[in-house]
């Protein structure tokens, strides 16, 4: 699956002049975390984040004097005094993968889309990458179950064997994936929609596999 089916497509973004106020309002209106800070030609040059917008706000511990000097020169301040310049981004072409590696890898909480020219043409998030794998492993779907089995048979046709017996009982199979564990048995995982739960554990203990309980 790729980024492209579920970021923000055509992002709200700024220039690095905007003052750190209008900044904190657009996050504020539109409920962003994140904006792309691009230049006269829409490529990107860097992020500006609601962590650093708070980062920089007056401190409520010091005193109002210092407050009131401090929010001055806030009011003041463009985003390009603060803002990540050192962007990680993708491109139109990553997929979920790619864009968990580059969140895991960098720490960061969006990631600018751009084309080979570097303009920016989205935005996507990690709620956008929690929203696609809840998608992607069915966890919304509506009365659906996930069944988890130990493949102790340790064999190439395990996932074809337990497709043939929800064929065979016409249970309706959403997903179907094998995930290996180092050092034990690999899990298979099977989201399945249908009122014979019980009844298929029972098909599956009876052809060799173990029920995996949290």
């Amino acid at each position: 699956m790729f980024i492209a089916n579920y970021m923000t497509a055509n992002p709200l973004t700024i220039t690095a002049d905007v003052l750190l106020p209008e900044a904190r309002r657009l996050l504020d209106e539109h409920h962003f975390r994140h904006l792309p800070v691009v230049d006269k030609d829409n490529k990107l040059i860097g992020v500006v984040s609601d962590r650093d917008l708070r980062s920089a706000s007056p401190s409520t511990i010091l005193d109002d004097r210092e407050r009131e000097e401090h929010f001055k020169i806030y009011q003041k301040t463009p985003v390009s005094e603060i803002m990540s310049t050192n962007c990680s981004c993708v491109g139109i072409d990553a997929s979920l993968d790619d864009a968990l590696m580059v969140f895991n890898r960098d720490k960061v909480g969006a990631l600018p889309i751009v084309a080979e020219d570097d303009t920016v043409i989205g935005i996507f998030s990690m709620r956008d990458l929690t929203a696609a794998y809840k998608k992607l492993f069915g966890a919304a779907e509506k009365g659906s179950s996930l069944i988890a089995v130990l493949d102790e048979a340790r064999s190439d046709t395990s996932l074809s064997r337990i497709a043939l017996l929800l064929e065979q009982n016409a249970i309706k199979c959403t997903r179907l994936i094998k995930i290996a564990n180092e050092g034990s048995f690999d899990r298979i995982y099977m989201r399945v929609n249908t009122e014979k739960v019980g009844s298929f554990y029972k098909v599956l203990q009876d052809n060799g596999f173990t029920l995996l309980k949290p």
